[in-house]
């Protein structure tokens, strides 16, 4: 039981996917402040928003949120670093998620025209049902959430997906494009 336990507060980014929709909007909208897309009225969204949450988390590592976001004429990216729950065994308290922002910036309309450049070199809409079986218990894995007006995208390399997998390699590219 303990292990299962450290495993949950561990690891939140696993059980995203099998989380019920509410538990997932409430963990995405409290514990990480952020815009829960599945959540969100498609019908409330103007025809040329789109945001993109991309969600990086290891068992071992750091775990991180890139929210890149197109609003009108508004182009924003942000970088957080998120701090898992931890189980305190002296005390028996669970510790809450936390995050940190690590970049908060507008995006030049020429910078979001080149991410969407990328994103089209890479198929990424076309890949609207891409979900990588895990593989093993203790690795790393990268979810993405895309939303546009008629469009909500999930997308997730399991875990302990090869380097040169399709979001791992994604992921890179975007990390290189922002210099994140």
């Amino acid at each position: 039981m303990k292990k299962t336990l450290t495993l949950i507060l561990t690891f939140p980014f696993i059980f995203l996917a099998a989380q019920d929709n509410d538990n997932a909007c409430k963990y995405i909208s409290s514990g990480l402040k952020e815009k829960p897309l599945e959540c969100i009225d498609k019908s409330t969204f103007k025809k040329n928003d789109e945001v993109y949450q991309i969600f990086k988390w290891s068992a071992f590592k750091d775990n991180y949120l890139i929210r890149i976001e197109h609003t009108g004429n508004k182009y924003i990216l942000v970088k957080k670093k998120i701090f898992t729950g931890e189980y305190d065994q002296k005390t028996g308290e669970k510790i809450d998620s936390r995050f940190t922002i690590l970049v908060q910036k507008n995006l030049t309309q020429k910078q979001y025209v080149q991410f969407m450049k990328l994103l089209s070199e890479n198929h990424f809409w076309t890949n609207n049902d891409y979900n990588v079986p895990s593989t093993c218990n203790d690795g790393s894995g990268i979810f993405i959430h895309a939303l546009k007006k008629n469009s909500f995208l999930k997308m997730s390399n399991g875990n302990c997906s090869p380097k040169d997998e399709y979001l791992n390699t994604l992921y890179q590219k975007i990390i290189e494009l922002f210099n994140l």
